[in-house]
């Protein structure tokens, strides 16, 4: 249950198994052998992470709850898998390191400014 559910709500995302490979930290083929039903249990430090990752709530993907709402509510207008590494992560940084980071950031965003007006004229 726990892997046609991962599956369901990473293919619901549009995100590739080699996507949730990557914030996991594991091989694509372990991603596979989950949703495939290969392997069943999923380690407890996976739980939360992938659940936020994906969407849902804990307790959906653990096949405990048919109420797929995700536990952070908020984290869904993160439409990209970096987004969503980036957003909490940013938080958790040292002051000194989060304001580098922020201004690397920035500097990518000043660096494609004309893009992101781009788009937001097609927007309108």
């Amino acid at each position: 249950m726990i892997g046609e559910r991962m599956k369901e709500a990473r293919i619901a995302l549009g995100y590739s198994a080699e996507q949730v490979a990557a914030f996991l930290q594991v091989s694509p083929a372990t991603i596979y052998r989950y949703e495939n039903g290969d392997i069943s249990k999923l380690p407890s430090k996976f739980i939360k992470p992938l659940a936020e990752y994906l969407c849902v709530s804990p307790s959906y993907l653990m096949g405990w709850s048919d109420d797929n709402t995700p536990a952070d509510p908020a984290a869904v207008h993160l439409n990209t898998p970096e987004a969503r590494i980036l957003a909490p992560g940013i938080d958790k940084l040292p002051k000194a390191e989060r304001e580098q980071a922020l201004n690397v950031i920035r500097a990518m965003f000043v660096k494609y400014a004309d893009y992101f007006e781009k788009e937001n004229d097609n927007e309108t």
